[in-house]
């Protein structure tokens, strides 16, 4: 559940062409730094130039139910308005 760049849970998930995972931006911060041959954070394998990433929605909800379940397992940093969520939506935005 946690980005390989940040190491914090997935805000806006994004799969390379490798198949791995990273937070969007996590992922397009990587890549910015050499658009021209663009690699992988993780396994350093060669990204497809024009198309390096694309949203990864099964990760996203998969992300989402692990924060409903962490809300509801009543630790009070995950609950709505609690510090976690607070941190994890203003990535989010």
């Amino acid at each position: 559940m946690t980005c390989p760049i940040c190491c914090d849970i997935f805000v806006a998930a994004h799969i390379g062409t490798c198949g791995h995972s990273f937070c969007g931006e996590c992922g397009w911060e990587w890549i910015s730094q050499n658009k021209r041959f663009p690699t992988c954070a993780v396994c350093r394998a060669k990204l497809s130039a024009s198309s390096p990433m694309i949203p990864n929605f099964a990760l996203d909800n998969t992300v989402n139910r692990h924060l409903q379940a962490l809300a509801n397992s009543g630790r009070e940093e995950w609950q709505p308005g609690g510090t976690r969520i607070n941190e994890w939506n203003i990535r989010k935005e």
